[in-house]
């Protein structure tokens, strides 16, 4: 593997340089030189943000027949988040660089029983063992570590440590900080057609310090490649397709994006998982979905649903390249931010949202909104079948003027309710049971240069 990454790194810098070359070859340390280094610097940006994250959240437990107990502490956490991040320009428009790295640790941590994806677990990666739950008093890692190139006006790559950007069915996890991939990518973009190829060996949640390899059936280090594409049609119409492969394992999307005449945008998606070691019905899971969302006036509106096929053990889906949780990501355009996944087997789920934005009446800055989701369908043997449902009520305020101006102040409150007589994580391997939950973020962007 680490052949693979220094080949890799010898050609990357072998093209660079070569493309690079009729520029700095009559005169490689004169003023021409001098110049096209200096866009590496002159174009470039530093910037970073500073967040601050609370979080409280109560969870229900169920007695020996079944019935909600009373709610506990399940995460009780404030913490901070502090990033910085260089954007180089590019050296003769070919070559340059990026950097993130970022820093985070708790104020306080009163949760139970479990870690948080706002700090570091005390552990390599996911491929540790007992590692949930032990969580260090802050540290720092890196985002991003990157060099990316430009060939002409259609291609452009990186290589190093990086978030896809190409067409692709990978993506990543987020806290404040995304995850990361070791490896490379390539993408063009030839008129209404974009393709993209990424390959990877490694990879981190942002709650981990180091990348961790990708670990096949047999237990030996195996290599991730995502191929993608996306078409605009002349009417309009996004046509996105990605096919990925790690092992045994296949993930592939297809989604179709497109905005009515009167701003209604709609999307029906397909996202499917094949692979033989997790799912019993012919190795395959998938989800459909449809997204859409319209904005009038002050207000803007969200409508969506997911019907899950994943029959295996636990009964749940996830589309990602690896099975296991924080191991990677997929290209994945669904998120309702009301607690639960809404994902298992044979399960129908239905979410919307309406929000406003007050500056029309003297709030510049103030949006604030509610939205709602429930589900059901889902069956498994000796427990009720599945009906959840749960609904937030969120705000947020852009400071306008002062020393923390362009500073956000947020607040996200979710009450989650599961009718089942489950125990937390059994029998539905990704359900638990009531909560609520309340999320408190100031977030402070700044710039160096």
């Amino acid at each position: 593997m680490d052949k693979f990454f220094k080949v890799s790194a010898i050609t990357a810098a072998m093209v660079g340089a070569l493309a690079a070359a009729p520029a700095f070859a009559n005169d490689p340390v004169g003023p021409e030189y001098t110049g096209e280094v200096s866009e590496f610097f002159s174009e470039s940006t530093i910037s970073g943000n500073l967040n601050f994250w609370m979080r409280a959240r109560d969870r229900a437990g169920t007695d020996a027949d079944g019935n909600d107990t009373k709610k506990e502490t399940n995460l009780n956490h404030g913490s901070i988040f502090v990033n910085l991040g260089f954007n180089s320009g590019y050296v003769n428009d070919v070559v340059g660089a990026d950097f993130v790295i970022y820093s985070t640790w708790d104020m306080w941590n009163d949760s139970v029983g479990a870690g948080h994806e706002m700090n570091f677990l005390d552990c390599d990666g996911p491929n540790s063992s007992g590692c949930w739950g032990q969580l260090e008093k802050g540290g720092v890692s890196f985002a991003t570590a990157a060099a990316k190139f430009k060939f002409g006006e259609n291609i452009k790559a990186k290589l190093g440590y990086f978030q896809p950007s190409v067409a692709s069915g990978l993506g990543v996890n987020w806290s404040f900080a995304p995850g990361t991939y070791r490896g490379g990518e390539i993408g063009g973009t030839f008129g209404a057609l974009d393709l993209g190829f990424v390959i990877a060996d490694e990879y981190k949640a942002p709650w981990y310090k180091e990348t961790d390899a990708f670990i096949g059936v047999d237990g030996d280090d195996e290599i991730l490649f995502s191929v993608g594409a996306r078409y605009k049609l002349d009417n309009g119409i996004a046509l996105d397709g990605a096919f990925s492969k790690l092992d045994e394992r296949t993930t592939a999307h297809f989604k179709v994006k497109g905005t009515t005449e009167g701003g209604i945008y709609w999307s029906p998606q397909l996202y499917y998982v094949n692979d033989d070691n997790q799912y019993d019905d012919g190795d395959t899971g998938y989800q459909l979905a449809f997204l859409s969302s319209y904005s009038s006036g002050p207000y803007s509106y969200r409508a969506e649903a997911t019907y899950t096929m994943a029959e295996e053990d636990g009964n749940w889906f996830a589309y990602r390249p690896t099975a296991g949780y924080g191991g990677s990501n997929g290209a994945y355009d669904i998120w309702w931010n009301n607690r639960s996944d809404f994902n298992h087997h044979e399960e129908l789920a239905v979410f919307g949202s309406v929000s406003r934005d007050f500056a029309d009446i003297g709030g510049t800055g103030f949006s604030a909104g509610v939205s709602g989701a429930y589900g059901g369908g889902s069956s498994v043997d000796g427990y009720d079948d599945l009906t959840e449902y749960s609904y937030s009520a969120f705000a947020n305020y852009a400071i306008q003027a002062g020393a923390l101006k362009d500073a956000t102040v947020a607040f996200h409150y979710t009450q989650y309710f599961n009718d089942t007589d489950a125990p937390s994580w059994n029998g539905y391997a990704n359900l638990f049971q009531d909560e609520t939950d309340f999320k408190l973020i100031l977030a402070i962007p700044f710039n160096v240069k």
